[in-house]
């Protein structure tokens, strides 16, 4: 009986060490990228530029997330998670196209490329990203 219930706190203890060890703390400068990313794209910056019709604002957004995509995509690459990766080079590309049609001042490519980023961030944050109850983030 003690064999048996030895065994079942051992398997019991790997389980939670293993959920416990899922989880990963991002490094600050990929949590960096990510809060510009949510500025670059939120109500005070793509949102609020792209209705103003600020071209030049709007081809600095794109930058920075540009930019941002860049780190976040390293930052998958070296965890090898090829469905973050494809996220990550989806927004480049979007983020890119983005700067390029505020640059030509076209705004329906500007809504196109706007359009093609947003899922990128929101789709990669449902399968990678968990909410802890203190409202901060893991990696899953």
């Amino acid at each position: 009986m003690s064999r048996t219930f030895g065994w079942a706190v051992l398997t019991m203890a790997v389980a939670m060490g293993l959920t416990v060890m899922a989880g990963e703390k991002a490094p600050v400068p990929f949590q960096d990228a990510m809060k510009s990313n949510a500025a670059a794209t939120g109500p005070m910056g793509l949102r609020a530029h792209a209705t103003a019709k600020d071209y030049d604002a709007i081809a600095k957004d794109a930058a920075t997330i540009k930019a941002n995509y860049a780190l976040i995509e390293a930052f998958w690459v070296q965890r090898k998670v090829e469905d973050a990766i494809a996220f990550s080079k989806t927004g480049s590309k979007a983020a890119a196209d983005l700067e390029t049609a505020a640059k030509a001042k076209d705004d329906g490519a500007i809504a196109a490329a706007t359009m093609a980023l947003t899922p990128t961030c929101g789709g990669c944050h449902m399968v990678h990203r968990e909410r802890l109850p203190d409202m901060t983030s893991e990696i899953k």
